[in-house]
């Protein structure tokens, strides 16, 4: 059994319940980034995957299988469109090479919502100095250093509840295999343990990827991130995958 999962701030309730409620899951948790789960669980290296929501439709077999997933009804803080340009200015946007889904949701508030048409290049180094009408797209904790060192900071997750009107839904656990579908009872309650025990989380959690500052991550996952999977959530990724799939 292998289950992959991301090594983010955002992350912490999901691997902290893993480790503390489910003993018979703890061993198999692997932590990557977001392209990493997706691949891991498509060429079949991992049965449960914390996949991103761009990628789930690309899954054969693959199921949803929690009650748990990574999302922002509103501000998400942690997926930014990054600039020293106002946004109609831009005309360059480098993307973060760790997520798809968020590149997917840039270039459909770029198309939909923001009203421009940049050239999107792929970029391994978000760090370089920007240029006149350039941004980078920017996921997970590395926003909190980067938007320090722009002007503007344009919130993926605030401009797709105001384009929309619903949530956004980042990433959900999936099983591919029946031994990823037959854990899904186990699974789920370790996630309800741990997003029920965040600010145990931020300390506790053994896989994690830094330390933190305790009162900052508090408030980013009791305010910023939501992990509830509810009814408006699964309209949400219908509407997502549908913008991927028909373009505008």
């Amino acid at each position: 059994m292998i289950i992959a999962a991301v090594n983010y701030l955002n992350t912490l309730p999901f691997i902290y319940g893993i480790e503390q409620a489910a003993p018979g899951l703890r061993a198999a948790l692997r932590v990557v980034v977001p392209a990493a789960c997706a691949d891991y669980i498509i060429r079949g290296e991992a049965d449960i995957s914390l996949v991103p929501t761009a990628e789930i439709p690309k899954i054969p077999g693959g199921k949803i299988i929690t009650d748990f997933c990574l999302s922002a009804d509103g501000e998400v803080s942690t997926v930014a469109l990054l600039s020293n340009t106002r946004l109609p200015q831009i005309h360059t946007v480098y993307l973060d090479s760790h997520s798809r889904t968020s590149v997917q949701l840039a270039r459909i508030l770029a198309r939909e919502y923001w009203n421009i048409s940049p050239r999107w290049v792929d970029s391994e180094v978000l760090s370089k100095s920007l240029e006149p009408g350039e941004a980078i797209v920017a996921i997970g904790d590395k926003v909190f250093d980067l938007e320090k060192t722009v002007q503007y900071k344009t919130d993926l997750g605030a401009d797709w509840k105001a384009h929309t009107g619903l949530p956004f839904v980042f990433a959900a656990w999936v099983a591919k295999t029946p031994a990823g579908r037959e854990a899904a009872d186990e699974l789920n309650a370790a996630l309800h343990f741990g997003t029920t025990h965040v600010g145990d989380s931020i300390a506790g959690t053994w896989n994690r990827e830094k330390d933190y500052d305790y009162d900052t991550a508090y408030e980013y996952l009791t305010r910023n991130i939501q992990f509830d999977l509810n009814g408006s959530k699964h309209k949400a990724m219908k509407l997502f995958w549908e913008k991927i799939i028909t373009p505008g």
